[in-house]
């Protein structure tokens, strides 16, 4: 009788691992290329993660050499792991074409709609959500004009290859054309094609905007340098910190932190891709640094400076 009870306890125990280990929830998360911003996400994620749903599984594959190698990492995960986390805009533009069986979550990315991903940001189609670090332009462009009310025209510096470098393009001529603002735009292969296209620059009355590419916003200093006495702005607090006169950034870390609620949302609690928006930052920091304004004559307004997070 004894051995009988011990048997059965036995098989409970197992059947109970069993449906453990069936009902585990595993992901993958990944991105293709250096970058710092995936970083920043992969941190705020991890908190996130931790806080929220410490029981489920994630395996990293970071900074991979190439899309194609992300795209075998996927397509190998696809049959193993319950949802696929990737980053980066060049992740996001190829899940554009290639969407998963699985749950997958974008993060670290410019505008979803505009890569392609989705049509509906409020309820996202092809099995993906996420978090984006997009902001309207206008609202950029708002801040801009408060700080340079004589800007009549506009240099935008693109890093070539990029993803979102045509997000960038996109939103910008929309905003100067919405603005009857004088438009152009340099596609650089290098940090020397950005340099060249400044220093050509002979209207004080033009701003050049650095796009949101490390190829640009890393070397800003040498941009803003080249420029002399004309303001450069930018999509990225990178290039703030380095010398460019503002610019409004969404918090990486915040969004990794939001990409974790959305994780746990739909594969821990069962929400569905469509009821979960893809989600930004509704409180952006607008960065400005003040040296830079003191060395181009600029007196920033009150209400810039009041809300602004200052860079001397």
């Amino acid at each position: 009788m004894m051995k009988s009870r011990r048997f059965l306890l036995l098989i409970v125990l197992v059947m109970c691992c069993f449906v453990s280990t069936a009902n585990a929830v595993e992901i993958g998360l990944v991105w293709a290329g250096k970058s710092g911003m995936a970083t920043r996400v992969v941190a705020g994620f991890e908190a996130g993660m931790n806080t929220l749903a410490p029981q489920v599984r994630v395996e990293y594959r970071k900074a991979l050499s190439s899309i194609d190698a992300l795209a075998q990492v996927v397509k190998e995960w696809e049959g193993q792991k319950s949802g696929i986390v990737v980053l980066r805009s060049n992740g996001a533009k190829w899940l554009a074409g290639n969407p998963l069986a699985v749950p997958t979550f974008i993060g670290g990315c410019n505008n979803p709609k505009q890569l392609g991903v989705v049509q509906n940001l409020e309820s996202p189609e092809k099995n993906i959500t996420g978090v984006t670090y997009f902001l309207p332009v206008e609202t950029q462009f708002d801040i801009f004009q408060s700080m340079l009310p004589d800007m009549t025209s506009v240099l935008l510096l693109l890093g070539s290859g990029n993803p979102s470098a045509e997000v960038d393009r996109e939103g910008t001529k929309t905003v100067c054309r919405n603005l009857a603002l004088s438009y152009r735009e340099v596609e650089c292969l290098g940090v020397n094609d950005a340099l060249k296209a400044v220093r050509a620059v002979d209207s004080n009355q033009t701003t050049v905007v650095i796009g949101n590419q490390s190829l640009l916003f890393d070397r800003a200093d040498e941009i803003v340098a080249a420029a002399g006495n004309i303001p450069v702005v930018s999509y990225s607090d990178r290039a703030v910190k380095l010398g460019a006169l503002g610019g409004f950034v969404a918090d990486d870390n915040k969004l990794g932190h939001m990409l974790a609620e959305s994780v746990v949302d739909v594969l821990v609690n069962g929400k569905s891709i469509r009821g979960t928006p893809i989600k930004f930052d509704q409180d952006p920091r607008f960065f400005v640094n003040l040296k830079t304004a003191e060395k181009l004559g600029i007196d920033l307004p009150y209400s810039v400076l009041s809300a602004a997070t200052i860079i001397e």
